[in-house]
């Protein structure tokens, strides 16, 4: 399919043919998410408030990550050996970066901060090679490549912190992630993602994130395989079938109500558009987490309450975000979106509830949650009715 964009005199000229989303970005998806649930399964085997604030944090970092290079491979077309070679060179260092600043345990945490460095430094490396061919006024493109080289050098600063640097609100690293993350993600997603808006390949854009999306929820799964592993039986059989049922009907949801909608017309829509996936994100993986830790407990023989907060309090994470998508994508409010907006309500008040009334060990929260999202899925279908149009266009 083809775009109409404005021109340079400002007529309207059709833009360049939509390009495909290529095996190797398939590939580099992969290991973002690999970062990603790695953080998750941490997350699993502790799920406090602290540690997740830092996994909510650590999924923005690669999210931003993966969005550079996205841009990049958008807005820069072509299968370039450079790019090749940079994108392993980030891969490499992502995942070093995972272990060294995810978890208390494996490497150091200077030596997650210099890799943070590494990755951020490609970045800045593929913006300025691929600029080298552009003729025409590229400003967004270069910004990217100075403030994510900027960031790079900010992150290095970390290498030179001693492993006992404390993780506090005031703390030297957690102050270093803020400037170095923050130099390199509010321009990104307050400005660049908005002006380009009308040069970039909608299709290309809605393609990759909806393959982000598929990968994260598939981590799910990993998650309770991880969880489960050695076991001779499954603790909770009940919440080990939730959590298929949950996923799919995210997957259901993200597919039969954002995507067909399509990315929003306007900069600013899209600019809360793209980093609303983020959150989608954090909860999909964080509710995995919980989902992973009450499937270890018997039912009703007590479990951590942090295991049912950290189910249901990600599960409106995702309900809510999955609410701004389908508003934002239809540029109106939709009874897709009132529906959504409802679960979320519903999933919010058993968060709440979650932590001030016990459950004695039944989770009853988790399971009333589940159904909420269950019974939205159910419902959006009945409303979208994916399956009868496609037989109509088929047929």
């Amino acid at each position: 399919m083809s775009d109409t964009v404005d021109g340079p005199d400002g007529a309207s000229v059709v833009a360049a043919s939509h390009q495909r989303v290529g095996w190797f970005e398939l590939f580099y998806d992969l290991v973002i998410v690999a970062a990603v649930g790695y953080a998750g399964h941490t997350f699993a085997d502790n799920p406090t408030w602290g540690l997740g604030i830092w996994i909510a944090a650590w999924t923005l970092i690669m999210f931003t990550l993966w969005l550079l290079t996205s841009l990049n491979n958008n807005l820069f077309r072509g299968d370039r050996p450079w790019r090749r070679m940079l994108g392993l060179v980030q891969m490499l260092a992502l995942v070093i970066a995972a272990l060294g600043t995810v978890s208390d345990e494996g490497l150091s945490n200077s030596t997650g901060f210099v890799a943070l460095a590494v990755a951020f430094g490609t970045i800045a490396v593929m913006y300025a090679i691929a600029l080298r061919d552009k003729s025409s006024d590229r400003r967004d493109e270069r910004l990217l490549a100075w403030t994510s080289g900027l960031a790079a050098v900010v992150l290095l600063s970390g290498g030179f912190l001693s492993d006992s640097a404390e993780w506090t609100a005031t703390g030297a690293p957690t102050w270093i992630i803020v400037v170095g993350i923050g130099i390199a993600a509010v321009p990104l997603f307050g400005i660049v993602v908005g002006r380009v808006a009308n040069r970039i390949d909608h299709e290309h854009l809605a393609e990759r994130l909806g393959q982000l999306v598929i990968i994260v929820l598939g981590e799910a799964f990993m998650s309770l395989v991880s969880a489960l592993g050695g076991m001779s039986s499954i603790p909770n059989p009940l919440f080990f079938v939730l959590t298929f049922l949950v996923v799919f009907a995210i997957w259901t949801l993200y597919f039969s109500s954002v995507l067909p909608a399509g990315l929003p017309s306007t900069s600013g829509r899209l600019r809360l558009w793209v980093l609303t996936h983020w959150l989608l994100m954090f909860g999909a993986v964080a509710s995995a987490a919980g989902f992973a830790s009450v499937t270890l407990v018997p039912f009703g023989s007590g479990a951590a309450a942090e295991a049912t907060e950290w189910t249901t309090l990600p599960l409106a994470i995702v309900m809510g975000s999955l609410t701004l998508l389908t508003w934002l994508g239809s540029s109106q409010f939709t009874g897709l979106a009132r529906l959504h907006l409802a679960a979320t309500a519903a999933l919010v008040v058993l968060a709440i509830s979650a932590l001030f009334f016990s459950s004695r060990g039944n989770n009853w929260e988790v399971v009333l949650g589940s159904l909420v999202v269950l019974v939205d899925a159910v419902v959006a279908v009945r409303m979208v009715r994916p399956y009868r149009e496609a037989a109509v266009e088929f047929g």
